[in-house]
């Protein structure tokens, strides 16, 4: 709002080339950083970030993936912050498998909206994993696509009629080895088409 950016992935730490903590950098117009914030856990283990988003507050939503926190190997991980990158509260979702996050958008009722995968819950193989929160980022539900194969959700936006509208890909379904994957929901997640 500020006519800043907001930018976030992961950034590499300690001895162990394979550890990486989530990397947030508030810059001003001309890109000059303003601060820089990073969040993980284990220093044996990783976390990273594919999405940020300011919120309606000021502050920012972060959606990633976390192997120190959560329930299972990869967790999706969304971590709500102030207007300076300060952690306000970390929420996980998933299950013994592997899950990871890749989008969120803050929702009119001003809850969120993630999408990501899991192996944990759904059909097989890899699933797109749909998840809606309130404000403090509890789990209202959650829902999955997919088949037998392998499915990826990359992006969700909610729409005008309070909806949601995923883009991912496929190999369950469609014409080829992977096709591109456009689900549209109602409100509660569930797919009309």
């Amino acid at each position: 709002a500020d006519g800043g950016y907001i930018i976030t992935g992961k950034t590499l730490y300690g001895s162990n080339n394979n550890s990486y903590d989530i990397l947030t950098i508030k810059t001003d117009s001309n890109g000059d950083t303003l601060w820089t914030k990073t969040y993980g856990g284990s220093n044996i283990l990783s976390e990273y970030s594919d999405d940020v988003k300011q919120t309606a507050d000021g502050g920012y939503i972060i959606c990633g993936t976390t192997e120190s926190y959560g329930n299972g190997y990869n967790d999706v991980w969304l971590i709500k912050t102030d207007a300076l990158g300060d952690s306000l509260w970390t929420k996980t979702f998933g299950g013994v498998g592997y899950e990871s996050g890749y989008s969120v958008k803050q929702t009119a009722d001003g809850g969120y909206i993630i999408v990501g995968n899991t192996t944990s819950f759904g059909n097989g193989g890899t699933d797109i994993y749909l998840i809606k929160t309130d404000s403090n980022g509890d789990s209202l539900w959650t829902k999955t696509f997919g088949g037998v194969g392998h499915e990826h959700g990359y992006e969700v936006q909610e729409t005008t009629d309070g909806g949601f509208i995923i883009t991912g890909n496929t190999s369950s379904f469609g014409n080829g080895v992977n096709d591109v994957w456009l689900i549209k929901t109602d409100s509660n997640g569930d797919s009309l088409w």
